[in-house]
């Protein structure tokens, strides 16, 4: 790992740090991902309820990052909802669709593509490291996937702690563990799957931030 590189995920901790209460709600909401469903209610509304409100309210602390980076500020989260969700939607759509349609092929067919899909992820997410920091920073769409791309497969060396740390993610998921029941809900085994999760979370912040300052410092200087 370069000086360089240090420096940056350097910045980016130190950023995260200050700001700290951004990370409140994300890492709230991530202990119901493990929390069992009640026989008598279904297990769909128990996870994909906080899987939605994450997905509104990421782009809201991205966008935050992003006006701390540019103009050292906080902003209200409509002006951030108004300018960026949209934009972020429609690119995690589009980023989406591979993995949606290996999960459909495998439900339709019967196929166990678990670890397919799982690979995929992870490449997904390592192509996201500068699409996403993009979307926000220029506050546009599709071009941000090829110049994202761009900027990652050009500059791999230098990215690849990133990389790496994208991956992690990922991979801590798949030791995390489902209770089967309520009263497993309250062991050891849901504050494993919590610390993961937070693990995850923190990761992805600064991946994103590091991100976001390296585009500003290195593409987007003028």
């Amino acid at each position: 790992m370069t000086n360089e590189i240090k420096t940056y995920l350097s910045k980016a901790t130190a950023i995260l740090k200050s700001n700290i209460n951004l990370m409140f709600l994300p890492a709230a909401l991530g202990v119901l991902f493990y929390i069992p469903a009640d026989s008598d209610q279904p297990v769909g509304f128990i996870f994909f309820l906080p899987l939605i409100i994450l997905f509104i309210i990421m782009p809201l602390i991205y966008g935050q990052y992003i006006e701390i980076i540019n103009n050292n500020r906080k902003i209200s989260y409509t002006q951030i909802f108004n300018t960026h969700w949209f934009n972020f939607f429609v690119i995690s759509l589009c980023l989406g669709i591979p993995i949606l349609v290996f999960s459909i092929s495998g439900a339709i067919f019967g196929s166990h593509i678990f670890g397919i899909n799982r690979i995929l992820s992870i490449v997904i997410d390592i192509l996201s490291i500068y699409i996403f920091p993009l979307v926000f920073l220029l506050k546009k769409r599709f071009t941000c996937i090829p110049l994202g791309i761009k900027c990652l497969l050009g500059n791999f060396n230098f990215s690849l702690p990133l990389v790496l740390l994208s991956a992690i993610p990922t991979i801590l998921h798949l030791f995390s563990i489902q209770p089967s029941d309520a009263a497993a809900s309250a062991s050891p085994i849901l504050l494993l799957n919590y610390i993961f999760w937070l693990i995850s979370l923190i990761i992805d912040f600064i991946v994103f931030i590091a991100a976001a300052l390296i585009l500003k410092e290195k593409l987007l200087q003028t």
